[in-house]
């Protein structure tokens, strides 16, 4: 190119307007176009990895809940945490000031538990946890959900009291009538505290059983109450302890009739200890139908 033709080409007006001249006018709107087109890609761009980055792992889901006393007040601090076979815990997180929790990233799976508590409540602070507990007047037990199935995002609420129902268990006897059974072990924290020198013994040195006429049971599936038949008392062995442990075995009807895609029931008991100025407690138990062949 010659310089003459190059000092022309550099005369010549710049395109600051869509409306300086017909070709510069069509050269600024494709210009525009394009300018959009980009910014459409970038944007779709940016949309797509946003939801590779933050939709949850299709093998993973996320459990949540609220963590409140018997009378709906919240409980914040508290201590939530699934725990494995071995009873070691997997995962844990603590509940806000209006009692909320959220465990994310659970592996699908089973767990054999997930329990409530707050460290410092429980009267075994120092012996177990190696913390100062409370009052003995705001002491509680904690709160357990067995058996639990992570196929899905869970919900579970946490009421917590001073009455533990541990061990909660659902099973069916094959050839009897259309009930189901429940194992339950009750411990009063009331009774703990009328030993003597309680704090400075082995948990396993006192008694926490509750006297059957004491207390009340409610069982539930999901939310639809179930009739109990039959409430038996038994006495576990307790090794060489002198005393035995007071469990029950509990009959009740079976719930409304499932849908066939159901994989389990969640079970949920409440008990109240009319001793010791009154104690509450709460489990649940997933169980999962056999559907035999």
């Amino acid at each position: 190119m010659s310089l003459r033709k190059w000092k022309k080409i550099q005369k010549l007006p710049r395109c600051k307007s869509v409306t300086f001249l017909p070709s510069c006018s069509s050269y600024m709107q494709n210009h525009e176009i394009i300018k959009t087109l980009k910014k459409i890609a970038v944007l779709s761009l940016l949309f797509l990895l946003g939801i590779n980055l933050f939709a949850q792992n299709p093998n993973t889901v996320t459990i949540s809940g609220r963590v409140t006393d018997f009378d709906g007040n919240p409980i914040d601090n508290s201590a939530v945490v699934l725990m494995s076979s071995t009873f070691s815990p997997i995962h844990m997180t603590f509940s806000d000031e209006d009692g909320y929790y959220k465990i994310e990233d659970v592996e699908k799976g089973m767990y054999k538990s997930l329990l409530a508590l707050r460290f410092n409540e429980y009267p075994h602070a120092r012996r177990l946890f190696g913390i100062e507990p409370v009052a003995e007047d705001d002491m509680n037990f904690q709160f357990w959900a067995w058996n639990v199935i992570a196929d899905r995002d869970l919900t579970i609420n946490a009421r917590r009291h001073r009455l533990e129902l541990y061990g909660f268990r659902v099973f069916q006897v094959w050839g009897a009538g259309p009930y189901l059974m429940a194992y339950v072990r009750p411990m009063s924290l009331g009774r703990i505290l009328t030993y003597e020198n309680w704090q400075e013994k082995d948990p396993n040195e006192k008694n926490s059983s509750v006297e059957p006429e004491d207390i009340e049971f409610k069982i539930y599936a999901g939310n639809e109450p179930l009739t109990i038949r039959s409430i038996q008392p038994l006495i576990e062995f307790a090794g060489e302890n002198e005393f035995g442990i007071t469990a029950f075995l509990l009959q009740f009807d079976l719930p409304t009739e499932p849908a066939a895609t159901d994989r389990y029931i969640i079970f949920r008991l409440e008990a109240t200890h009319h001793a010791f100025g009154g104690e509450r407690g709460e489990n649940i138990y997933f169980w999962e139908f056999n559907r035999h062949k």
